[in-house]
């Protein structure tokens, strides 16, 4: 049975056996994780000494002791960053830093010392710090995909490329699409710096594509949608902007011919559902916002595509912290594996619009959603934009927009949360179908659905 004392001396043997013994750590740090750091737990400090990935000693820090970095926060932070479910923002570490540093929030971690070498070292110290819930709770490291769905063995979805005008240059943009050719248009919009296979289960689903053409498409320089060869696109710095996205998803509907579409994205899909309601409202019958806000800032940041940084497992990596720590690891896996397949720069050039073109703070009365109806669903693990970030935007907004907070799920629901945001999204798509009498609920929990909450 695991000690329960946190940081006890016990403690500290247990945890130093689990990280010596997992298997990704073995992987990923041996050979290569070296670095000394802290861990700042209320007034206590305890240095892990690190080589080839593996724990060496865990002492007291003294005068002749160095290390690069540190992890430092109250008592009552660690406490629930170790519990078997943290709370939201408290379940990996820059969840918890990213509220402290950008939101000013207190009761969270903050990250002392290099912060380089943090990114360089990032797969390994994001896993040595998650296996303090394995020592603390005892069992085995989520290592091993649970709940794994029956995968259809013909799947219904249809992939082709279309060709889109952007600025005069024309786009090889390929998307995939499932339903009836007379079904309601369903625009799926990925992640920044990700690709349409994200929406592969909405595609999948009978139940949705009954009544539905859901279309999933690739941003041009994302996953199948090549640069375009007329272009010397590889000398040129890839920042995107809200004008370049909104064209970019307008033209996309246009080249597709798609009448009235429902457009749904989450992310950077999710806020542009804010400047699309404001330029393009006549092009939308709906539109759904996954993890929207009026500003969302703090995450163009340097690391994402820096020559001493491997990007492959920053970007892919920081999906983690972002998604529900009690979602099916086989879908969080598959989350994170999808961002391994990103080109370098993209995903730091798509949060160039996140983080730094897209702010409504001061201009949100520009939209007028009485013309487009908006539907704003925000996760309650996304700690770049939690449910509240969606309840200020759609109060701000007014007529025509409403918030709704999705329990047990995060930053990426159609991909880590599957079954279950599926049965939340179903009640948005049957209220722009007009075929549901109540009102949408404002929150949406697994039990209200009736899905397990590990699914």
């Amino acid at each position: 049975m695991a000690p329960t004392e946190l940081a006890s001396e016990e403690w500290w043997q247990e945890y130093r056996d689990v990280v010596n013994a997992d298997p990704e750590m073995a992987q990923h740090g041996r050979d290569a994780f070296d670095e000394n750091f802290v861990i700042g737990i209320g007034d206590d400090h305890f240095l892990l000494e690190m080589r080839d990935g593996e724990v060496r000693d865990v002492r007291a820090p003294g005068l002749d002791d160095a290390w690069s970095f540190g992890v430092v926060g109250p008592r009552e932070a660690w406490d629930e960053f170790v519990s078997e479910v943290p709370a939201a923002h408290h379940n990996e570490v820059f969840a918890s830093f990213y509220r402290t540093a950008v939101k000013g929030e207190e009761g969270y971690f903050d990250l002392i010392g290099n912060h380089k070498t943090i990114f360089q070292n990032f797969r390994s110290v994001q896993r040595a710090l998650e296996l303090m819930r394995t020592a603390h709770n005892g069992g085995e490291p989520p290592t091993v995909g649970t709940h794994r769905p029956e995968e259809p063995t013909d799947e219904p979805i249809t992939g082709r490329y279309v060709t889109v005008d952007l600025d005069g240059v024309d786009h090889r943009i390929y998307y995939e699409a499932a339903g009836p050719e007379d079904g309601i248009p369903l625009l799926c919009q990925h992640t920044a710096g990700c690709n349409n296979q994200q929406w592969r289960h909405v595609l999948n689903d009978p139940e949705i594509t009954d009544h539905f053409r859901v279309i999933a498409y690739d941003l041009p320089r994302h996953g199948k949608s090549v640069p375009p060869s007329s272009e010397s696109w590889w000398t040129d710095q890839y920042d995107l902007t809200a004008e370049r996205f909104t064209d970019t998803i307008v033209a996309i509907a246009d080249a597709l011919e798609l009448e009235e579409p429902v457009f749904i994205g989450s992310s950077m899909g999710g806020t542009v559902t804010l400047e699309l309601a404001d330029w393009f409202p006549e092009r939308f019958r709906a539109l759904i916002g996954l993890e929207a806000g009026l500003v969302t800032p703090g995450f163009y940041i340097q690391w994402l595509d820096h020559p001493h940084v491997n990007a492959n497992d920053v970007n892919s990596h920081a999906t983690w912290g972002l998604m529900a720590p009690h979602a099916p690891e086989w879908a969080r896996r598959e989350t994170l594996y999808l961002y391994e397949q990103g080109a370098n720069g993209v995903l730091k050039g798509d949060l160039h619009y996140y983080s730094m073109d897209h702010d409504y703070s001061e201009s949100v009365d520009e939209i007028d959603a009485t013309q487009v109806r908006m539907y704003l669903m925000n996760g309650e693990y996304d700690y770049l934009t939690n449910p509240d970030d969606a309840r200020e935007a759609a109060d701000a907004i007014g007529e025509g927009a409403t918030a709704h907070e999705m329990k047990a799920t995060g930053h990426f629901p159609m991909s880590e949360r599957p079954v279950l945001f599926r049965a939340y999204l179903k009640p948005i798509l049957d209220d722009i179908r007009g075929v549901r009498d109540e009102p949408v609920p404002e929150v949406f929990a697994p039990d209200d659905v009736g899905v397990d909450a590990n699914r």
